[in-house]
């Protein structure tokens, strides 16, 4: 009795997890974030329904040399990963916090631009930068972002209006509009400020689960940064956590 009332309840926990995942794909938002989590919570899925068929499954393969060892490479494998998405996690929370405490150069992080508006992630971006920019009057803002093919506009020339419209002033802002991720928006919009002899250390405006990386790119190129992050819807944030903790051991190992 007790274990059927264990599996449903972690059955239910599988299910809101499977909600959140399933729905960016009504969004039209598709990433490996969404796409690997709801593969993995499926799996999860139906380990719980067939426990009993699983368990027995392990306890066959114990039994033999060859499944042994493969049940605790697979187990292994398991901790190691847990434990580095942890550690990751963790570094990922404390980039939250390195926020700025001398006058440097800001940096906003381009992203998705729908006709001539900015996106809900990209207006929360600019929303960050504009409060921390009315707060130091004397900062200068470098937008950066290009066009993708189904933009209407940079995401640059975007984000410039928006500033604008809620009340920056034209002269604080600088547009980088030639960038198609990270690398390049810390690149070209670097080599803007040695043109222009601003402040070399920058602050980088992008969302929160998003900081830690952009501030290792920035460190590969040999530049000292900081972070205003901007807050990311919490329905969103799992799927979009996930997608970075991947795209965190791509840049961390594999480059």
């Amino acid at each position: 009795m007790l274990q059927n009332i264990v599996k449903f309840i972690i059955f239910l926990v599988e299910t809101v997890f499977l909600i959140i995942f399933i729905l960016p794909f009504y969004k039209h938002i598709s990433n490996i974030g969404n796409v690997v989590g709801l593969g993995l919570t499926i799996c999860l899925m139906i380990i719980t329904v067939f426990w009993n068929y699983f368990l027995k499954l392990i306890i066959k393969l114990w039994h033999s040399i060859s499944g042994r060892v493969l049940l605790i490479i697979l187990v292994a494998l398991l901790l190691v990963s847990v434990v580095w998405c942890i550690y990751t996690s963790i570094k990922m929370v404390n980039a939250y916090k390195n926020y700025p405490d001398k006058e440097t150069t800001v940096v906003v992080l381009g992203c998705k631009v729908n006709g001539d508006h900015p996106s809900k992630m990209l207006r929360h971006r600019l929303e960050a930068a504009y409060d921390y920019l009315s707060k130091n009057n004397n900062i200068k803002c470098i937008v950066s972002g290009g066009q993708g093919p189904d933009e209407k506009m940079t995401e640059a020339e975007c984000m410039y209006n928006y500033l604008i419209d809620l009340g920056i002033s034209s002269d604080r802002i600088i547009k980088e509009c030639k960038a198609t991720n990270t690398y390049e928006n810390i690149k070209f919009s670097y080599e803007i400020i040695e043109q222009m002899n601003l402040p070399k250390d920058i602050t980088i405006v992008t969302d929160g689960f998003h900081e830690y990386r952009a501030s290792i790119i920035a460190k590969k190129q040999g530049i000292n940064s900081f972070s205003v992050y901007a807050k990311t819807t919490k329905i969103d944030l799992p799927y979009y956590w996930l997608r970075e903790l991947m795209g965190l051991f791509q840049e961390l190992y594999l480059k």
